[in-house]
């Protein structure tokens, strides 16, 4: 009965091999079709095969019966033409300067040192070039391409973007395996108070805006910091906010603006203690609808009959907070006294204003014209005498 068995199908006439450390680390090595592939000897899970990545790896067409060989840590593999080795490549080792962390646009306090090292020895690797890069993250290196020297090591100076990020800096040399460094950019010191979003909104007076209000706060770079406190107000206008102070996560600190009962221009900052810089949000808050009706101007005038009056009759419309409504209608009439309007009825303006222009009916007497408005329970009542 076997122990283990593997679902692999590795096709192909040649005979097996196993490598071990001791009694370590097994691990079976089979020829199936043009791949050479590396099982783990106890579980037969699938290691490597010489085709995982590109079909340039395929083996070229095999010498009959040939039998991969492992000695020294390589395998051989002969084919019709040619003679395969396979082991590992020499590589470099991050020796110092990973894992650093820096402000944002400074360099690194220590530099990227790799050392070059034969595989099996580990043995120093002079004379080899090798290349430093970022691959397009906006760093700079004091010098991105440097010799490894007697001892095999090989060091760059390497200063962050403007950007706050992690960045993967990779060093590479021909023949040798590549190696990685992990840097992290952080922001500097806080330098602007921005409006992020939630400007120039329009609401009606007592409700909340649709959108909260957020402020940035950011380095001389644009990087958000988290963690500052920024203190809101909405100043002598009024209006109520959610919150009289927010902290950052990322930049960004947000409050909720319920407006006043005043309408008009709200101006809600955003202040930073220590720092000049401030966001300046700029909302307008618009008139509740229609509850109410005055008489501004017009009332008591004397005029011949048929004769339109010197001065219009003047109405205003209000909300229930005395703010003036625009975009009212305002129907006018003067009871069927044979009197007549010029427009009729007329729309406020943006000051909650409507001007009726009247000609006097043709009989002498006083009339009374009244304005009136949908929605509102009350008129306002003018008097006009008629000679």
């Amino acid at each position: 009965m076997p122990i283990i068995q593997s679902l692999q199908n590795q096709p192909g006439g040649h005979a097996p091999s196993i490598s071990a450390t001791g009694n370590t680390n097994g691990i079976l090595w089979v020829i199936g079709g043009p791949q050479l592939s590396a099982f783990n000897a106890i579980t037969l899970a699938k290691l490597y095969g010489t085709n995982q990545l590109a079909t340039r790896d395929a083996l070229p067409p095999m010498a009959h019966f040939s039998t991969q060989t492992i000695a020294n840590g390589r395998v051989y593999v002969g084919t019709q033409a040619s003679l395969r080795v396979y082991g590992l490549l020499p590589k470099l080792l991050a020796s110092g300067g990973n894992g650093q962390t820096a402000a944002v646009f400074t360099a690194l306090p220590i530099p990227l040192q790799v050392s070059a090292a034969t595989a099996y020895s580990g043995g120093a690797i002079s004379g080899a070039t090798v290349t430093f890069s970022d691959r397009g993250q906006n760093g700079s290196f004091s010098a991105s391409s440097v010799m490894t020297d007697s001892q095999g090591l090989a060091s760059t100076t390497y200063t962050l973007s403007k950007t706050a990020k992690t960045v993967t800096v990779t060093a590479s040399s021909p023949g040798l395996a590549k190696v990685t460094f992990t840097e992290t950019g952080t922001p500097g010191s806080p330098r602007w108070v921005l409006v992020q979003s939630g400007n120039q909104q329009n609401a009606p007076v007592t409700t909340m805006l649709p959108l909260p209000l957020v402020v940035k706060v950011s380095d001389s770079y644009g990087n958000g910091i988290s963690g500052i406190t920024v203190n809101l107000s909405a100043g002598t206008f009024g209006g109520t906010l959610s919150a009289s102070s927010a902290v950052t996560n990322l930049g960004r600190a947000s409050v909720n603006y319920t407006t006043s009962t005043k309408a008009g221009k709200a101006t809600i900052l955003g202040t930073v203690a220590g720092m000049t810089s401030r966001a300046q949000f700029a909302e307008t808050v618009t008139a509740g609808p229609a509850a109410g009706i005055v008489a501004i101007s017009g009332n008591g005038q004397t005029a011949a009959a048929n004769t339109p009056l010197a001065s219009p009759l003047v109405a205003r419309v209000n909300d229930q907070y005395g703010n003036p409504v625009p975009g009212a209608s305002v129907s006018f009439s003067d009871g069927a006294a044979g009197g007549a309007f010029a427009t009729n009825p007329l729309t406020t303006d943006s000051t909650g204003t409507a001007s009726a222009t009247y000609t006097t009916p043709p009989s002498p007497g006083q009339v009374t014209v009244n304005a009136t408005v949908a929605g509102v329970a009350t008129a306002v009542n003018f008097i006009v005498s008629v000679q």
